[in-house]
């Protein structure tokens, strides 16, 4: 019985890792392949092709860029099916590895060209994808009129580029175009959202819930391991059988 105890111990301690460990792999993704890449958008910012929501569009991603900052990291995408669709999704890495999506946003534009932070690390990322040829630089800010307002300015060298800037400005994301002259494009004919395709903000809610529960987890499960564990430890001798 002492020996049925102990291996129901570790029966129960490999069960509570293996729990936990797929607990913490339903949030914290692997992104190695393309395949895998492709679907955690589908799976964080796609709606569902079965029952379309319309405050998303059901989405078939071809992956542009995948950049990683530190424990930060970015997808940006287009869509084979929807013509000037750009967006990305956003995740941090967990503390024993993987991928945990944090936010995403994506909108259809005559132009693919869009902005976004990289919090906590005083980072903005401008991305274009087939830019025409008659765009020669942009400039992220929420005010022209008010140079304190700039986040970021580039040259547009060739038609699908990632550039990183650093800043600590934090404003509205407002860009704007310009011509080989230094003349500003007309944001309605290059940057105006196309109505008909869903533009959503999405973004993950109580994102460290994982690790309450898996030590929640980890908890009740030592907890459990012990008991059987005790209860399969070899009667103690008395001290006069002992000495008998």
């Amino acid at each position: 019985m002492n020996k049925l105890y102990r291996a129901l111990a570790v029966l129960l301690a490999v069960l509570t890792l293996l729990g936990a460990w797929l607990l913490y792999k339903g949030d914290f993704w692997t992104l190695r392949t393309e395949e895998q890449k492709v679907n955690a958008i589908v799976s964080y910012a796609s709606s569902d092709p079965e029952d379309p929501s319309p405050h998303r569009a059901v989405l078939h991603p071809v992956l542009q860029f995948d950049e990683t900052f530190q424990n930060s990291r970015i997808l940006v995408f287009t869509d084979r099916d929807i013509p000037g669709l750009l967006g990305f999704v956003r995740f941090r890495r967990g503390v024993l590895g993987g991928w945990q999506p944090l936010s995403a946003f994506y909108k259809a534009t005559p132009v693919m060209i869009q902005s976004t932070t990289i919090p906590d690390q005083d980072l903005r990322v401008v991305y274009g994808v087939d830019c025409p040829e008659n765009i020669a630089s942009y400039k992220v800010q929420a005010n022209l009129n008010n140079d304190a307002t700039l986040m970021a300015e580039g040259a547009i060298n060739t038609p699908t580029f990632f550039h990183v800037h650093e800043t600590d400005r934090d404003y509205f994301p407002d860009i704007h175009l310009y011509d080989a002259d230094g003349s500003e494009l007309d944001s309605w004919d290059y940057l105006a959202s196309d109505d008909s395709i869903p533009s959503p903000g999405i973004g993950s809610a109580e994102i460290n819930l994982v690790y309450v529960f898996c030590a929640l987890l980890l908890g009740i499960g030592w907890l459990i391991v012990k008991y059987f564990w005790d209860a399969g430890a070899p009667p103690k001798s008395k001290p006069y059988e002992a000495w008998r």
